[in-house]
């Protein structure tokens, strides 16, 4: 961090920042995508389709932050292409990029637009809901903490900007031992407030009381989210964002970088 910077605030995103979820929404999403071809589209799943090329793809586009969106979006383009085999169905991460091109709405309104209504989407979220968050047996459950400390021992107030709902923080609060998190800390989903939107991290500011925070993100949402509210450092944890002018391999790397801030 530049030494003329004093961070006042650390806002976290959670998924791939807060914890570490390489094990759950990217299965989710590859579960749904071949469960669903057969289930929805009455295709054949041949091939276990949505790879890390895909997400490399949607991760840096900034409007695909909900991960169960990306499972309808990529079974809409399979089910538009009028092929029966998922390996011939499912774009390929490079026709993928060229598709996203023509991107200029909402997700919901852009995908409809563009390949109809050919995949139901309540059907589809519902069986990544159940994926992700399933009692006893959900993905959530291979999910760790990628920052050992509780939240109150992090040295400078704390709040949470997250494309998560609200059951999702649930589990998120178990699995990083936060349970006792204050609720008007976190923007969620169903606050209706969704990445890249500034409006989340305006809101917390004026909560905390502060204007010049460390946003923690890995997506170009976050990236764009904390670009748009113009004040404070964003810090990308991960390798997803290279241009990122403060980039770390590791959260904790991250927090201790700000931290430092407040002592040059």
């Amino acid at each position: 961090m530049e030494r003329e910077f004093k961070a006042d605030a650390l806002i976290f995103d959670i998924d791939g920042v807060l914890l570490d979820v390489t094990g759950s929404f990217p299965e989710v999403i590859r579960q749904a995508v071949s469960t669903g071809w057969e289930r929805f589209c009455g295709g054949a799943s041949d091939v276990p389709g949505y790879n890390a090329g895909h997400e490399h793809v949607l991760k840096r586009h900034g409007a695909f932050n909900d991960d169960y969106d990306i499972a309808w979006t990529l079974l809409s383009m399979a089910a538009a292409s009028g092929e029966k085999l998922l390996s011939r169905a499912l774009p390929s991460p490079e026709r993928l990029l060229s598709e996203l091109e023509s991107y200029r709405a909402p997700v919901p309104q852009w995908v409809t637009a563009r390949y109809g209504s050919l995949v139901p989407r309540p059907e589809v979220r519902a069986l990544c809901a159940e994926l992700y968050g399933g009692k006893g047996c959900g993905l959530h459950l291979l999910e760790r903490p990628m920052i050992q400390k509780h939240w109150r021992e992090l040295g400078l107030p704390v709040a949470i900007y997250s494309g998560r709902n609200g059951l999702e923080w649930e589990l998120a609060k178990d699995s990083l031992g936060w349970n006792d998190f204050p609720d008007e800390l976190i923007i969620h989903s169903d606050s209706g407030i969704t990445k890249p939107s500034p409006e989340g991290l305006e809101i917390l500011c004026r909560r905390l009381g502060v204007s010049s925070p460390v946003f923690f993100g890995d997506t170009a949402s976050d990236m764009q989210a904390q670009a748009a509210f113009g004040k404070g450092r964003f810090a990308a944890v991960g390798p997803l964002l290279p241009e990122a002018e403060f980039r770390y391999d590791a959260t904790e790397e991250a927090v201790r970088a700000a931290i430092a801030t407040t002592n040059p």
